[in-house]
């Protein structure tokens, strides 16, 4: 496996520098590095780890799944307490009033 440094040695990037040490890439040394580049990248890829279309598909289909599930289970969470709050006031309120009607009898 090439490193940077070599791969562009190897492109021919060493040849042309100016005076701050910037490369000058030519149209060849660019096209070159980047078959280099493109090359070894591919080289080093594992072709079992490649997703099919539907594959990708799927995944991704998946991850939303979790991802909305994840997010209707909160909501229901804040519903159940909401309505948890609700019905604890309801019945402070209910109180009131029978506290209310005992009063006036």
């Amino acid at each position: 496996m090439n490193t940077t440094i070599e791969t562009a040695h190897e492109a021919g990037l060493h040849l042309a520098t100016d005076v701050n040490w910037m490369p000058i890439i030519g149209l060849a040394h660019a096209e070159k590095l980047i078959a280099l580049a493109r090359a070894d990248a591919l080289a080093n890829i594992d072709p079992s780890k490649f997703m099919s279309h539907q594959e990708g598909i799927e995944a991704g289909r998946l991850a939303e799944r979790e991802k909305l599930q994840g997010e209707i289970e909160t909501l229901y969470a804040m519903y159940e307490l909401a309505s948890k709050q609700r019905d604890a006031l309801m019945d402070e309120q209910r109180a009131q009033v029978a506290a209310m009607r005992g009063k006036m009898q």
